[in-house]
């Protein structure tokens, strides 16, 4: 890819998606988007480029969403968080209210929102006071997250008792989650850097945004912060990003609140 390709590329996927490529990370771009460039038996970046910049190409966004996005995680990952959002956070915030909305701003295959799910169902059982909704960017991944099937590196933070409470074993080494969990989380394609798509979000009480604004640079962590605290978020929410991010040195209202062993950006009432 030539040095010009590489930065008009970066930027149109910035542009669309908030992500950015830094310049160390052109292999990484390079590779990701050869695959789909061979699958449309494309030979050269220009051309893949000239493709998605056209009406005809607007097909392939889906694709090259699924391409350039990363997806790695699993049940109960960061469990202090966890721990604090369902011991802390929701009993405080269900002094207010009789049920809470919780988005999982970047659900990736659905380790996340099936985790908040399980959580809170060993709280209150399975009537919880909660609403899940799960969105990614990706239309590969969110397949996989409504399908529920994963493996036993998804599952490697459970206990034996918890794998056989929330999943059927479908083979060696293959868990589906139950549909007792599943109904609990409602799944939806969703850029948050798309002004359009988050008015269909709605009010949220918890946004748990972890491990996203890690990609994108200050200019689009800026503005999906503050779409998150002035559009989205109930006074009293909390934005839960992941346990090595920070917002500090962004220009913010959000208030940081220290838990046990974890922390949250939370909207004053």
């Amino acid at each position: 890819m030539s040095p010009k390709t590489f930065e008009d590329m970066r930027q149109f996927i910035y542009d669309k998606s908030g992500i950015f490529f830094e310049k160390n990370k052109e292999y990484l771009l390079t590779n990701r988007l050869k695959k789909r460039m061979d699958n449309l038996k494309m030979n050269t970046f220009e051309e893949y480029l000239r493709y998605i910049k056209s009406v005809s190409g607007t097909k392939e966004m889906p694709k090259l969403f699924d391409a350039v996005t990363i997806n790695e995680t699993y049940f109960f990952r960061h469990i202090n968080q966890i721990n604090a959002f369902a011991d802390a956070m929701v009993p405080e915030m269900l002094k207010r209210k009789r049920g809470i909305n919780i988005w999982s701003a970047a659900c990736s295959s659905g380790e996340e929102p099936y985790t908040l799910a399980i959580a809170l169902m060993e709280k209150y059982g399975s009537n919880i006071p909660a609403r899940i909704l799960a969105s990614d960017i990706s239309n590969e991944i969110l397949d996989k997250a409504k399908e529920g099937i994963y493996g036993e590196y998804s599952l490697k933070e459970l206990t034996v008792d918890m794998k056989k409470k929330y999943f059927d074993n479908i083979g060696p080494g293959k868990y589906k989650i139950k549909d007792t969990v599943k109904k609990k989380c409602v799944f939806k394609n969703i850029n948050i850097t798309d002004d359009r798509q988050l008015r269909s979000v709605g009010k949220m009480d918890t946004i748990f945004c972890r491990n996203v604004l890690i990609y994108f640079d200050n200019a689009a962590r800026q503005k999906v912060v503050n779409k998150f605290y002035h559009d989205i978020l109930n006074p009293g929410g909390y934005l839960i990003l992941g346990a090595t991010e920070s917002i500090s040195r962004l220009k913010t209202e959000f208030k940081l609140c220290h838990f046990k062993m974890a922390i949250a950006y939370q909207k004053p009432l």
